[in-house]
């Protein structure tokens, strides 16, 4: 593979929001053809392949990647981006989503018309961007991994375990995020979590936790309605014991935001978050489950140059 400088990179996800990009890439080339924009393209062929495919881009020259995928393609983007050896600043990525939940667009922005698409390449505006940079365990070995949105623990760990497993309620629909959600709302407990948010340490029992640079995660739940993606610092929102049929009541709150003005919850804002428990505190980040607590949560200010839609 060869790559030039200036040529756009396509990472395809062919199953991302079950089938909908190749039908858009379809349509797309047409139009970066007719506007002779460079571009490449390749279509990830398992998990992981993104990552992959990134880290060979960038090897062989390329600086201009775009993702044509959901929120999971584009952490593995970013992930290979950052293993690849080349300076993350060096490189412009854009996000065309095409997934299911498509949380991450809700902070940066989406695409609009395909037809406009070319424009913008050309132009290449872009945004400086934080990333956050999550160590946690698997297997009993530690392991880490980049993101780009939030990285949730304890209930949103373990629906996205669910979810992984095809175990949830309605998986094989577009519901299947809720059917999981609900599901896990009868199973999960409260788990007493010990902190450490930049050296102070606190202990609360933890229904759920959503660290991160994004606003939204979960299919639009605005988890981290303050945070904002280049202001170098992670925002935290700890929802300690709110009971099962409250958190239910209080989902149009947990959409809206406004749900971290309830006593039950606590915010903060960090550069760096710790988190262990004596019970299991399963992990995930961009929507895809990773493993469990003890995780250490960073930031690395304006480390990406992300796309900018118009």
């Amino acid at each position: 593979m060869e790559v030039q400088t200036d040529t756009w990179f396509m990472i395809i996800n062919p199953v991302a929001g079950k089938g909908r990009a190749p039908k858009i890439w379809e349509q797309l080339s047409t139009y970066l053809s007719a506007a002779n924009i460079d571009f490449q393209f390749a279509q990830t062929q398992a998990p992981g392949h993104a990552r992959q495919l990134a880290h060979k881009a960038l090897a062989s020259g390329g600086r201009k990647l775009m993702v044509i995928g959901g929120d999971g393609t584009a952490n593995e983007v970013v992930n290979g981006i950052f293993h690849s050896g080349v300076d993350p600043q060096e490189v412009v990525l854009g996000m065309l989503s095409t997934g299911t939940g498509n949380d991450w667009v809700k902070t940066i922005g989406s695409h609009g018309r395909l037809d406009t698409i070319p424009r913008n390449l050309r132009t290449c505006d872009c945004v400086a961007y934080d990333a956050g940079k999550l160590v946690y365990t698997k297997d009993g070995k530690t392991h880490e991994r980049y993101f780009l949105n939030i990285t949730g623990l304890g209930f949103d760990g373990a629906v996205t375990r669910n979810l992984e497993s095809g175990a949830g309620w309605l998986h094989n629909t577009r519901f299947r995020y809720w059917g999981a959600l609900l599901q896990m709302l009868f199973k999960y407990r409260h788990t007493e979590v010990t902190y450490e948010i930049d050296g102070e340490s606190f202990t609360y029992p933890t229904l759920s936790v959503a660290a991160g640079i994004g606003k939204y995660n979960g299919g639009g739940m605005k988890q981290l309605p303050f945070a904002d993606y280049n202001d170098g610092k992670l925002d935290l929102s700890i929802i300690t014991n709110m009971s099962k049929l409250k958190m239910i009541i209080s989902l149009p709150k947990l959409q809206s935001g406004s749900f971290v003005r309830m006593k039950q919850v606590r915010t903060f804002q960090a550069k760096s978050i710790h988190m262990h428990s004596d019970m299991p505190l399963y992990v995930e980040a961009d929507g895809e489950f990773l493993g469990e607590a003890p995780v250490h949560i960073g930031i690395i200010p304006d480390a990406l140059r992300i796309l900018r839609w118009k």
